[in-house]
């Protein structure tokens, strides 16, 4: 059958239908005549917008291009951001305090400290601290560099720094959560972690937060050199008279307003076994959500073990001349703290801490402590803490009241560990 002859067939059957199926045959056609001139009409509009989008494709690839022209290859090398223009901050901490065994109050600046950071290039980056206070005059605290850029989840310091020890003997005074090192760290380290050095720090490529930071210093913490035996009229030492440094801690979210940071420290002169460290570090918090955001609590604790040779100690008493008879001699010793801080809100918080410390040569002088501190914050840039101690030595008992002031002038931040 043709064609020709296939569509007369359809005419005659379309005239042969009765009138009423012609009518509902002719709505049905209409019908879908209309729904083909709304689909063109769609498709039209739809080359319209695909050809603007081509259209501005094709400048954007333009522009690229004589961008690219106009610049020289010099390789994946990005601006580093405010290089030119560092961050500078400034921190007074002052204090008013009182003690039972000296009657009076004394004035402090104890500490006026300039901080300044900025990337020097897109893999370094540089920062400073110097320091002033009344009783230790003006020093550089730290000077150091620190990589931005390696792979393998690797950054490398070096330089003046506080070492990785720890929890807070890395910390600067104005972030610690209290008034004043805790005594336990200050006989152990001399107040702070202080370094000349170069440290590597490994962040683990896993789900759960594991990082590693090892380091070599000429030596950690400020004991005086003239009893410490691991310390050369010219400064100069061994490899195996450098201070070496291991530091793992992880991080651990218990529930999701509960979580608890842990971390160990071992610290060692391997020459002689001149000294050697064991320290851990624990720290528990509680931060409910939504609007509650400001309130919870911190545990936090430290936990050290110090076994160190020192020379020039009087071993005893020459009896003919009555001289005292020095050399050099171990001491094993051990101390630490625990304190709790309760946040009442952005302004308000209170704490209590229990420290136990022991001189690390010579005589022990056991002393424990116990502290309670009050802090308000009007704001984020001024603070104001009242803290009273009460210390229990061999000698007698002894108390203590501080009212401290801190503000920052310039950037500054309150990091995640501070809380």
């Amino acid at each position: 059958m043709t064609i020709r002859s296939g569509g007369v067939l359809l005419v005659a059957a379309v005239l042969a239908l009765p009138a009423p199926a012609l009518a509902a045959a002719d709505a049905e056609l209409a019908a879908v005549k209309a729904e083909l001139a709304s689909t063109k009409q769609e498709l039209a509009a739809t080359k319209d917008t695909l050809r603007g989008v081509v259209q501005r494709l094709d400048a954007l690839e333009a522009s690229s291009a004589g961008a690219a022209a106009a610049t020289p290859a010099t390789g994946p090398r990005i601006a580093p951001v405010n290089a030119d223009n560092p961050a500078i901050s400034f921190v007074v901490d002052t204090t008013l305090s009182g003690a039972g065994g000296d009657p009076g109050w004394n004035f402090a600046l104890r500490s006026g400290e300039l901080f300044v950071s900025a990337p020097i290039d897109p893999f370094l980056r540089g920062y400073a601290t110097l320091n002033g206070s009344s009783e230790e005059g003006f020093d550089i605290e730290e000077a150091a560099l620190l990589t931005t850029s390696l792979p393998w989840g690797l950054t490398v310091k070096g330089g003046r720094f506080f070492a990785d020890v720890g929890r807070l003997p890395h910390w600067h005074d104005e972030a610690l959560p209290f008034v004043d090192r805790p005594p336990s760290l200050e006989r152990l380290f001399g107040g702070e972690a202080s370094a000349e050095g170069a440290e590597t720090t490994w962040l683990a490529p896993t789900e759960q937060f594991l990082q590693v930071t090892t380091g070599v210093y000429n030596s950690v913490g400020s004991i005086p050199d003239e009893v410490n035996a691991n310390t050369d009229l010219d400064g100069r030492r061994d490899l195996g008279e450098l201070t070496w440094l291991v530091h793992p801690e992880t991080y651990l979210d218990i529930t999701d307003t509960w979580n608890v940071e842990l971390g160990g420290t071992f610290l060692t002169v391997p020459q002689g076994g001149q000294r050697r460290l064991w320290g851990f570090d624990a720290t528990l918090r509680h931060q409910p959500g939504t609007s509650q955001f400001y309130q919870g609590l911190v545990l936090g604790s430290e936990w050290y073990w110090s076994d160190e040779k020192f020379r020039d100690v009087e071993m005893g008493t020459d009896p003919i001349t009555g001289d005292a008879i020095l050399g050099n001699r171990r001491f094993t010793r051990n101390g630490g703290y625990a304190y709790l801080e309760a946040f009442f809100g952005r302004r308000f918080s209170a704490g209590v801490r229990g420290d136990y410390a022991q001189e690390i040569a010579g005589n022990a002088d056991t002393q424990r402590s116990g502290s309670l501190f009050l802090t308000w914050k009007p704001s984020e840039f001024q603070r104001l803490r009242l803290q009273g101690d009460l210390f229990d030595r061999a000698h007698g008992n002894d108390q203590r009241i501080t009212l401290q002031w801190t503000a920052f002038l310039g950037s500054h931040s309150h990091g995640f560990a501070m809380r």
